[in-house]
């Protein structure tokens, strides 16, 4: 579904990516993981068309065939059914629940059918329901995660990127953006996830890339890596 080849992003004077390459399969949930600065959120943001690549390819399998993301514009990019889920949740703080669910769908065709995926949510995420008239402002941290992860999804992703989901949520709460996590891949929906969590983005992977200063230096599923002995060391805290 998702091809990466040799892709170089620059952020001003830094060349941030320097040639990673990787891959998502259709119906896998694959994670990168690496420290801070390593340049998983950049990948995300050129996978999405929000940063323009120096170089290299990203091929999708979208909506209308197979396509290079890195000649797109953004808005195109969500049509084509990449979406993604940002870091810092980034919901609108002044509408409402249900209106910051609503702008998930503005590029859909199918209105008529965008109160029944509102309701899909809702079976997912009861709070979203109980607080549907009140400023996304008022939730809590991981309320509005879950706010974040349901607007992305009333895009109808065909793979969906997750950008720090456990980002300054107490414990309790990531255990239950990561039970969604695992809800949504038994349905079958694609995932790319960039956590922090090491350890938890591992047990869930089916695939996964260790990014170092812009480098993928490991690749392999979640259980070969989470069975490393520098992953181990370096991410996961574990001595060998």
């Amino acid at each position: 579904m998702l091809e990466v080849r040799d892709l170089h992003v620059t952020r001003g004077a830094t060349e941030v990516l320097k040639g990673i390459s990787l891959e998502v399969l259709e119906g896998e949930t694959a994670a990168l993981i690496g420290a801070n600065g390593a340049g998983k959120s950049t990948t995300l943001l050129t996978l999405s068309g929000l940063l323009r690549a120096k170089s290299g390819t990203v091929r999708f399998e979208g909506a209308s065939g197979s396509i290079d993301l890195t000649k797109l514009a953004a808005e195109r990019i969500v049509g084509e059914g990449l979406v993604q889920c940002p870091e810092g949740r980034q919901i609108f703080h002044s509408l409402s629940v249900e209106e910051n669910l609503s702008m998930g769908g503005y590029l859909r065709r199918d209105r008529a059918s965008l109160g029944s995926s509102i309701e899909e949510v809702h079976a997912l995420f009861p709070i979203l329901k109980e607080r549907a008239k009140a400023a996304g402002g008022t939730l809590s941290g991981g309320e509005q995660m879950m706010l974040a992860i349901g607007r992305a999804l009333l895009a109808r992703p065909r793979l969906l990127l997750l950008d720090e989901p456990s980002l300054g949520l107490a414990p309790q709460m990531i255990e239950r953006i990561f039970d969604v996590i695992e809800t949504l891949k038994k349905r079958g929906t694609t995932i790319l996830l960039v956590e922090q969590n090491a350890a938890m983005a591992l047990d869930i992977a089916d695939r996964a890339y260790v990014l170092e200063n812009g480098r993928i230096t490991l690749s392999g599923s979640g259980r070969e890596l989470a069975d490393n002995d520098r992953v181990r060391q370096a991410y996961l805290g574990i001595a060998s």
